[in-house]
């Protein structure tokens, strides 16, 4: 899971856009994210990173409704309709900034591979909210860390390095 922990940038500003979800998938705050056929789908392992997820909204602009009521404060995950691409168009709002700080989750623990507990290291998602812990590399990959969180040591401290917006 990532966790928004701060900004390498003097304002901690996000800088936010939004896409439409894919169709079928089921999303949560903080996901990682990629553009897939136009549309923002759950990031995968070696694709470019669009961004995190930051909320949901629906084409009124108001969170999307579920069950007939407004989902509020998104907390949890969202089952994005199989037509959503024509139909509900809810999108997610993503920060795609290089500058947005993460505290993200290993596939195994941290140092299991050699350098991977290190800053100066990047990763590989697993999958749309954990890192490949074995993916730990000293040149390009999807995030680029900045050691242990010194919150959780379990977790390290990245943000994104290959960006769909703004490259490597």
């Amino acid at each position: 899971m990532f966790k928004k922990i701060g900004s390498l940038a003097d304002f901690n500003g996000p800088v936010l856009v939004d896409r439409i979800l894919t169709n079928s998938i089921t999303v949560a705050v903080m996901d990682s994210v990629k553009t897939a056929s136009g549309f923002a789908a759950l990031g995968t392992a070696g694709a470019r990173v669009l961004g995190h997820v930051e909320s949901l909204v629906g084409t009124d602009g108001l969170t999307p409704v579920k069950d007939g009521s407004y989902l509020g404060n998104f907390a949890s995950t969202y089952a994005v309709a199989s037509n959503n691409q024509t139909v509900a168009q809810v999108r997610a709002r993503v920060d795609v900034s290089q500058n947005s700080l993460y505290s993200a989750e290993l596939s195994a623990a941290a140092g299991t591979t050699t350098g991977s507990n290190l800053a100066g290291k990047t990763f590989d998602l697993t999958d749309k909210d954990t890192l490949n812990e074995a993916s730990v590399l000293e040149t390009t990959a999807q995030y680029y860390s900045h050691g242990l969180d010194r919150r959780n040591t379990a977790q390290v401290e990245v943000n994104i390095l290959e960006s769909e917006i703004f490259g490597f």
